[in-house]
């Protein structure tokens, strides 16, 4: 599948299940979960790493929509708590994301970085109709892509500056220096300071950016049929809700 094609029905996907119900998310969950069994260079590994960096997220989303959406109590004693719809909107949401974070994870593993900066460019080129110069935007994309993959290996290459100092053992006991917010400071500092000095001394350079090249008109049916099947799923919810 061409990579433009991709993205749009990243962006179809992304739009449906974030404005949808749960007929809506249950659809999304049924069609991405085979993707990650057929496409080839997916990894579940990858998902989940991403995932369980997001789990305070989760944790605060479903926090927040407990108690401080209106409703039924799920303790009835209680004046005020957590209530039945803030549970249920709260797992609705969470479960936005968790499709979202798997679609994305689809889209990267799948597409070289060339053809993936290819697509955006093809993307952004109705920009240049406003004056907007859609190479240097795209070439900063392709920078930033860069940039991001280099932090990383340099967090990967040195993970044990990040871990807290520990003192010699004293009676069976092991005493820690530096608290575990200190060694997180320390990492960003160490890691931010790695990124300021690649950008003083990197010399300028030429960036060739990718050719353009056009989706198959065939597969242009792929985000099409897409948005039909949501749209008519969409359309049942409502009259469901409607009707009852």
């Amino acid at each position: 599948m061409h990579a433009v094609i991709k993205i749009i029905s990243f962006l179809v996907f992304g739009i449906a299940v974030s404005t949808g119900g749960h007929e809506i998310l249950l659809a999304g969950l049924l069609l991405i979960t085979p993707l990650y069994f057929f496409e080839q260079g997916v990894h579940l590994k990858n998902a989940y790493t991403m995932l369980k960096r997001l789990k305070w997220l989760f944790l605060s989303i479903l926090i927040v929509y407990l108690f401080f959406t209106p409703g039924r109590l799920l303790i009835v004693d209680l004046y005020w708590g957590p209530t039945v719809e803030g549970l249920i909107q709260g797992l609705s949401r969470i479960f936005v994301l968790l499709l979202l974070v798997a679609a994305v994870n689809l889209l990267i593993s799948s597409t070289e970085q060339d053809d993936l900066l290819s697509a955006i460019l093809w993307c952004l080129r109705p920009l240049a109709l406003f004056g907007i110069p859609h190479e240097r935007l795209a070439v900063r994309i392709s920078l930033t892509l860069e940039a991001v993959s280099q932090v990383r290996q340099d967090f990967r290459l040195q993970p044990e500056r990040s871990q807290p100092e520990r003192s010699q053992p004293k009676e069976g006991k092991v005493v820690e220096k530096q608290p575990v917010l200190s060694a997180i400071s320390a990492t960003a500092h160490r890691l931010f300071l790695s990124a300021i000095n690649k950008a003083e001394t990197t010399e300028t350079r030429e960036v060739v950016l990718p050719e353009e090249t056009s989706p198959p008109l065939l597969q242009w049916l792929i985000p099409i049929i897409l948005a039909v099947l949501f749209s008519v799923i969409h359309s049942l919810d409502l009259n469901h809700a409607l009707l009852t």
